[in-house]
């Protein structure tokens, strides 16, 4: 009896951990998204990612985007955009390197074009927002506005 309870616990912590994850929060963006406007608390240390997708037979995207620190610590936040090879390296907290970097701000706007690499497939690249405190948790405000520019033909 306690052993089926335990392998019980076991698989229901699994498919919690499956179902929702673990690390960070995720927004997936593509040719049907345009403007997000999204409020995050970000915990010590934690950061908040969007995957954009550009999609074969797509130029380029520019991405128009603010933020602020509306709350939190020394109210000090830290916006990138990489690609997807870097971004695996800055997950494993390796040397990466990024399309822009805001440093580490209170609030900041930016305007970013982005190319596709691989016209034949898509080609992802990461926008995230950064927590760099280890003390204090942050709420983060942003807005993206999202371009895109489409090969001759392809629409």
């Amino acid at each position: 009896m306690r052993l089926s309870k335990i392998w019980l616990y076991s698989v229901a912590m699994l498919a919690s951990v499956m179902l929702f994850g673990c690390g960070s929060n995720k927004a997936v963006m593509n040719s049907k998204i345009t403007h997000v406007e999204k409020k995050e608390t970000l915990g010590k240390g934690e950061y908040y990612q969007f995957e954009i997708t550009l999609e074969d037979k797509m130029e380029a995207i520019e991405v128009d985007g603010e933020w602020r620190v509306e709350d939190g610590g020394d109210r000090k936040a830290r916006v990138m955009v990489m690609d997807e090879e870097n971004f695996l390296k800055f997950k494993e907290e390796e040397p990466y390197k990024t399309q822009y970097d805001s440093g580490e701000k209170i609030q900041h706007t930016f305007k970013i074009r982005l190319l596709n690499q691989f016209r034949a497939q898509k080609t992802l690249y990461y926008l995230i927002v950064d927590n760099p405190s280890e003390e204090d948790k942050k709420e983060v405000s942003f807005r993206l506005d999202l371009n895109y520019e489409w090969g001759a033909g392809s629409r």
